[in-house]
């Protein structure tokens, strides 16, 4: 059920005072589950970070530090770096997999330690904020060790598998259920698929089940471990005070943790009568402000499509679009993938699924953006049959898109203008196809003023001068504006 969360007229709000409450969950969601996967094993990369990125979840995988590249089992760095950068939490699961109640605490220590060096070395010298115990097995000098700088350690979980655990289609659908029914933050232990303990028989009952996962995150949260600990501590150690003047809302949140550790968002429910709506804060921010007269504030949007989106190899969060929608004060979902198309399914190469195929799993929003087309070009060149299969899955996305999202704001930005064969004829069929079905259409070849075929300009605001796609942060800034006003106009 899509839950609306509208904005209260300013003539009859400025007479209220506000009720604040930080939500149980991001987004008021009733539960939590975090996806957890142990031992680094090779199938984490080649079969579940796949399947996880095409329906856009994030989990989290314990990575034993010295068998990262040891044997053809196991993960190797340059996996690791690839699953982080789509968002997936990469975290400690010791040097060795010792059982660690058995060390003493100098041994303890440098199982931790080691493994910590090592993945942040991978990443960019970002070390882990979580722990799994080896084995499961832990006690007091334990957890004081492993725990110190750490936003959690998981102290329980939900084993899933098909030979020692015995899960099911049908105990699976009951674990997520129950989880759901009973508010609860369930975190699940998954080891290899076809590798290490607690195989699969059969992988596609584990699929079905992540799928019926994403079909539901409007009512369950899924993120990664880390995320949800470090939003579960910050919601109970953080304080709010509020003002309301004249449509402007002031938070002031008080939080006792340290901000260099933690760094969720949190979500507050506004209660003005009987009109509730959600923003988000940064429990560390000091006081903030929310123009509850803007329209855009407190809305929730899906920004969907390729590298355009995720915005290739820098973070999304240099992007126009989340740029735009953290000056609204917007809750933003970022659903791109690098290489996703429109009609194509590139799972093959690594890209995933098409976009007609992906929009299915997406949560509700008040506002679907899509940036896509480039990916597409190139196929439309090969011939009619091509053609005809991207102008049949672009009509069938934009009409499954206004069914998904009947009281949603929908637009569509097409790619740069690029001076290549396809990309006119991908930009005409969005315009014809978007008209049909009454999406608005941002022609970024036509308005933009982003000039992808100047060298020069593309030296300055690309993220190469050989990239014909992907703004670097100054680029991005020039079009702030622009998608600004075509965010307004929906």
């Amino acid at each position: 059920m899509k839950k609306l969360f509208l904005l209260i007229p300013f003539a009859i709000a400025c007479t209220q005072t506000p009720d604040v409450e930080i939500c149980k969950y991001q987004d008021d969601r009733q539960a939590a589950v975090s996806l957890t996967f142990d031992d680094g094993i090779i199938d984490h990369a080649t079969l579940v970070a796949p399947h996880l990125n095409d329906l856009g979840l994030r989990g989290t995988f314990w990575i034993i530090g010295k068998n990262v590249g040891s044997s053809p089992e196991f993960l190797g760095w340059n996996h690791i770096g690839s699953m982080a950068r789509y968002g997936h939490e990469i975290s400690n699961h010791s040097w060795t997999h010792p059982n660690l109640t058995g060390l003493t605490p100098e041994e303890i220590a440098e199982e931790v330690r080691l493994c910590d060096e090592a993945i942040a070395r991978a990443l960019g010298g970002r070390k882990p904020k979580t722990f799994c115990f080896p084995f499961n097995a832990h006690n007091a000098v334990v957890d004081s060790i492993c725990g110190a700088g750490r936003v959690g350690m998981r102290v329980f979980q939900e084993a899933q598998g098909q030979v020692n655990s015995h899960s099911t289609p049908e105990s699976l659908r009951i674990w997520l259920q129950n989880t759901i029914d009973n508010g609860e933050w369930g975190v699940t232990m998954t080891h290899g698929i076809h590798n290490g303990w607690d195989q699969w028989n059969d992988e596609q009952v584990l699929w079905d089940f992540y799928e019926e996962l994403a079909l539901r995150q409007d009512e369950v949260w899924v993120d990664t471990f880390g995320a949800v600990a470090s939003y579960i501590q910050e919601r109970d150690n953080c304080s709010l005070k509020s003002s309301y003047k004249s449509g402007i809302l002031t938070i002031e949140p008080e939080c006792t943790l340290d901000p260099s550790l933690y760094s969720e968002r949190l979500t507050v429910k506004v209660k003005l009568g009987r009109k509730d709506f959600l923003l988000e804060i940064d429990p560390f921010g000091g006081p903030q402000t929310f123009d509850l007269k803007d329209k855009l504030c407190g809305k929730s949007i899906i920004v969907f499509g390729d590298s355009y989106v995720r915005n290739h190899l820098r973070p999304y969060t240099e992007s126009w679009h989340y740029k735009v929608a953290a000056s609204h004060n917007m809750r933003y979902y970022n659903y791109g993938i690098n290489g996703s198309s429109v009609a194509f399914d590139r799972t093959a190469e690594g890209f995933g699924s098409a976009m007609v195929e992906r929009y299915k799993t997406m949560v509700d929003a008040d506002y679907v953006l899509v940036i896509a087309g480039h990916n597409d070009a190139g196929f439309v060149t090969r011939g009619d049959e091509y053609l005809a299969d991207f102008l049949k899955e672009l009509d069938n996305l934009c009409s499954g898109l206004k069914e998904k999202y009947p009281h949603s704001k929908i637009g569509w930005v097409t790619p740069w203008g690029v001076d290549r064969d396809g990309f006119q004829t991908v930009t005409d069929a969005v315009k014809s196809t978007c008209s049909k079905y009454g999406i608005a259409v941002l022609d970024a070849a036509e308005a933009s003023g982003i000039n992808v075929n100047d060298s020069e300009f593309r030296k300055r605001y690309f993220q190469s001068p050989f990239d014909t796609a992907h703004l670097n942060a100054d680029g991005h800034d020039l079009v702030v504006n622009w998608g600004d006003d075509f965010l307004k106009q929906l």
